[in-house]
């Protein structure tokens, strides 16, 4: 549904999917993670689609640190300028626009129109065992959508309240082929198959009773993978929408990218040195573990001990590569700014294995002292990144959120909504433009929050939030959030005729009752015929 931006594809820095160039951390890159797209922002790769967005952590303003060693003052680092203070908001698009979720839909009713019309009368027999869905429209019902959508038609019911009268497969004897076609609508019709048996007897039974035609309804079983391949269609659109909210991210991170850059340099800038001067004790406190030695050198504790030892060496390597290297973006723990749901520090971290244990057996936690520098970079840095700036990243941020509303609402979906929940929806979506673009100031208590977390980006997996920033009270991105959730829960709140999972869909065949000539096959949803007052879909 969202294409890679073309700028990304200008930067060239990446490919799609390089997810090993993703966790090279080469110079010059920056993950971004919006809308479940990894974005790298001065290095820029747009990745496909993630399945699912990582969750906000709410964050204490007290920040609570392990042990380990924290920087209490600020690192001797030269910090770079970053770009002027931003004049406006973010560049989103109106998005007072007409859509509407799509409900899925199985047949086309125009098509239905187009053979009932010339008929002056038909019979109407609906089967409604074995389905909940078709139990529930009734003969009455669907004499009110041949109404609807055959107003010259009339509607002779077949039985209604007579147990003896037939079921669908007493009457189609074969089960139909599934031949979908995309008619001039879009919806899908169902081609009629060179032969179908049908009972005869019905047939003349229904003709001596004056229908030249009957109009058969009921559930069938179809394999769900089946049905799934053949894709039905679906009535409604949020293309205009979600073409919008792209747009929308496109100029924005356009607007952002220099003071994204400029985040990630202080961050970088400000943990080289802190890392350079916890590094160095480190290796001098695991060197008596850096000799190869064998189990029979110890006891049982002094083996695990070793052990332990080893493991810590390994974590601490690339932390030690880091420091002899000369380029701190090529170092992979080097904090970044991250959009992911909030604006987030964070940082990425090796992927050894350390048993829980560990840190008792070896008297320190050196997972939790080699994460302090970037702790303290990230304390630093926010003193250095400018307030108007980070408003508007952090609101940009809050783009995932709503976005991942939207496309679960705008999910095809077996369900109905009314115009009236619809025009409302369409109003709360219009009225979150101006919470993107409005240059309010900041609010008095806008800030970074910090404790630990983990979230997850697409190309580099799980990463370790340092501080979470917070726009404040009456906020934007607090409103945009919030928003997020309703959106969330207008689906649950207000879809109409929701049938059980695995509900099966109904057929319709029109056999004229003289020839047993068939002339339409259809598969229809219940709730696409008939939806209590809001009719045929």
């Amino acid at each position: 549904m969202l294409a890679p931006l073309s700028r990304s594809q200008r930067r060239n820095r990446l490919a799609p999917h390089d997810q090993a160039g993703a966790r090279s951390s080469s110079p010059g890159t920056r993950r971004r993670a919006l809308w479940g797209i990894g974005l790298m922002v001065g290095g820029t790769c747009a990745c496909a689609l993630a399945a699912g967005l990582a969750s906000v952590i709410a964050c204490s303003p007290s920040p609570t640190h392990g042990p380990g060693p924290i920087a209490a003052s600020p690192a001797p680092a030269t910090l770079p300028e970053g770009p002027p203070r931003p004049a406006g908001g973010l560049p989103m698009p109106s998005l007072d626009l007409d859509w509407r979720p799509p409900s899925s839909a199985a047949g086309d009713l125009d098509e239905l129109a187009a053979a009932l019309g010339p008929r002056a009368r038909v019979g109407l027999l609906v089967d409604g065992s074995g389905s909940r869905e078709a139990s529930k429209l009734d003969a009455m019902q669907l004499a009110a959508l041949v109404g609807r959508i055959a107003p010259d038609t009339a509607v002779h019911a077949i039985g209604p309240h007579d147990t003896t009268r037939p079921r669908l497969a007493d009457v189609i004897r074969e089960d139909p082929p599934l031949l979908p076609a995309t008619g001039p609508s879009g919806r899908t019709r169902w081609s009629l198959p060179k032969q179908l048996d049908v009972d005869p007897v019905w047939l003349q039974r229904w003709a001596e009773l004056g229908d030249p035609a009957v109009l058969v309804v009921g559930p069938v079983e179809v394999d769900a993978p089946v049905w799934r391949s053949v894709a039905p269609a679906a009535v409604g659109s949020c293309e205009p929408l979600l073409s919008s909210l792209i747009a929308g991210q496109t100029h924005s991170l356009e607007l952002l990218e220099p003071f994204l850059d400029h985040a990630d340099a202080v961050l970088a800038a400000a943990y080289a040195v802190e890392l350079a001067q916890v590094v160095p004790g480190i290796e001098a406190e695991l060197a008596e573990f850096q000799a190869s030695r064998t189990r029979s050198d110890f006891d049982a504790d002094g083996w695990a001990r070793y052990q332990c030892g080893q493991r810590y060496l390994r974590y601490l390597q690339p932390f030690s590569a880091c420091v002899s290297g000369s380029d701190a973006h090529a170092c992979q723990m080097t904090p970044r700014l991250f959009l992911r749901g909030s604006a987030r520090i964070g940082t990425v971290e090796p992927s050894e294995y350390i048993p829980t244990d560990c840190a008792r057996r070896i008297d320190r936690d050196y997972v939790e002292a080699l994460r302090a520098p970037a702790r303290a970079a990230a304390e630093l840095a926010q003193d250095h990144l400018d307030v108007g700036w980070m408003i508007l990243a952090e609101r940009l941020a809050t783009l995932s959120e709503v976005h991942g509303a939207i496309s679960s609402l705008c999910t095809p979906a077996r369900r109905r909504f009314s115009e009236a929940d619809l025009t409302q929806l369409r109003a709360s979506v219009a009225e979150l433009g101006p919470l993107f673009t409005n240059d309010d100031p900041p609010a008095h208590d806008a800030r970074f929050l910090a404790n630990d977390a983990v979230f997850h980006v697409p190309g580099l997996g799980t990463v370790r939030q340092l501080a979470r920033y917070d726009g404040g009270t009456d906020s934007a991105s607090r409103a945009l959030i919030a928003a997020a959730q309703q959106l969330a829960n207008f689906s649950r709140a207000h879809a109409r005729c929701v049938p059980r999972p695995g509900e099966p869909p109904l057929m319709a065949l029109l056999i004229d009752t003289h020839t047993a000539t068939q002339e339409l096959l259809g598969f229809f949803y219940a709730e696409e015929l008939w939806c209590d007052d809001l009719g045929p879909l």
